[in-house]
């Protein structure tokens, strides 16, 4: 009995203890809680190997302020490099097309490792390539981002505006 009393008492001396939880040691700011939100992901699949993995974070929503005269984009993009004639698998080449509610870009830039703006996307490894993506403004709510190749097949990421 003065065993259980003991308990008792440490126990509700301990659970009074606690003011923090886990999730309270990863602070992130709005913005990136924000782009965590908008991040999509998509492959592109042949035969069951992986192609293509195709990787966007929708920009208006982030910084709307920012980005309104049109629609803007971060993408991570890794491309399987099985052509041994190819050093490097861009964008826009090799049979690849990206559009957006079936309109091409008006700027596809590349962008480099010390650039802020691929700080944005929150996927980062040394293997992807990043771009910064422009579209013309697109009228409606509805937003598809089709990356596709004549060859191997296509991946689509919708986005709400």
């Amino acid at each position: 009995m003065r065993l259980s009393w003991i308990a008792l008492s440490a126990l509700l001396a301990f659970s009074g203890c606690a003011q923090k939880g886990a999730f309270d040691l990863f602070k992130i700011d709005e913005a990136h809680e924000r782009a965590v939100e908008q991040l999509r992901s998509g492959s592109i699949l042949l035969s069951m190997e992986t192609k293509a993995i195709f990787s966007t974070l929708y920009l208006n929503k982030i910084d709307p302020l920012q980005y309104k005269d049109g629609e803007y984009f971060v993408a991570s993009v890794y491309f399987e490099n099985d052509d041994s004639t190819t050093k490097v698998r861009e964008l826009e080449s090799n049979g690849y097309q990206l559009t957006l509610n079936g309109k091409k870009a008006t700027l596809i830039e590349l962008l480099g490792e010390k650039d802020p703006r691929r700080a944005l996307i929150p996927v980062q490894n040394n293997w992807n390539r990043y771009y910064f993506i422009r579209f013309d403004s697109v009228s409606g709510h509805s937003l598809t981002l089709r990356l596709e190749n004549n060859q191997t097949g296509s991946v689509e990421l919708n986005y709400q505006k």
